[in-house]
């Protein structure tokens, strides 16, 4: 079954190439159907709601390789949750802000993993201890510049970014 063509590009340093038509073959049309709801819902295209799925499933992969199995299940649910158009389980987007700084009360009070994306400089606070960072931050993707306070282990850190400028610790 091929299913709506929907329009795709990359960003290469910083310059979103040209999109193109890409056809799916084989897609559940249930699924489809709650994704294009969905995206109706949100205000925005399929395309953008496959994008983020996909770029979400790569994160979390990357995450399953290195020994992090139970996240599988948690895929599985969110998959399960998307078809009814409710997914408590995947980690809410945080995007498209010049500068931030989160604070250890900012991630407990909003209660819920983010993907942080798409943010030219992010300061995590001093106050962020390791087990907020684990239990609040999925992802952090496509930042020019991220900071952590030294009580944060570098390899934490850096499992944490996907294509970032710059990660310094203070």
């Amino acid at each position: 079954m091929t299913e709506g063509n929907e329009r795709v590009g990359r960003r290469v340093e910083g310059v979103v190439e040209p999109l193109k038509d890409v056809t799916i073959r084989g897609l559940n049309p249930e699924l489809y159907n709650s994704v294009a709801e969905l995206s109706r819902r949100l205000g925005i295209s399929i395309g953008e709601v496959m994008n983020e799925a996909m770029k979400l499933l790569l994160d979390v992969r990357g995450e399953l390789m290195t020994g992090l199995s139970p996240l599988m299940e948690g895929i599985r649910s969110a998959g399960k949750a998307l078809g009814e158009g409710i997914s408590n389980l995947a980690p809410i987007p945080i995007s498209g802000v010049e500068e931030v700084e989160l604070s250890r009360e900012d991630f407990e009070r909003f209660g819920r993993r983010v993907l942080i994306t798409d943010i030219k400089r992010l300061v995590i606070s001093q106050d962020v201890d390791e087990g907020t960072l684990e239990k609040y931050v999925a992802v952090i993707r496509n930042c020019d510049e991220v900071s952590f306070p030294r009580s944060i282990s570098k390899l934490l850190a850096l499992s944490k970014c996907r294509n970032v400028g710059k990660v310094s610790f203070y």
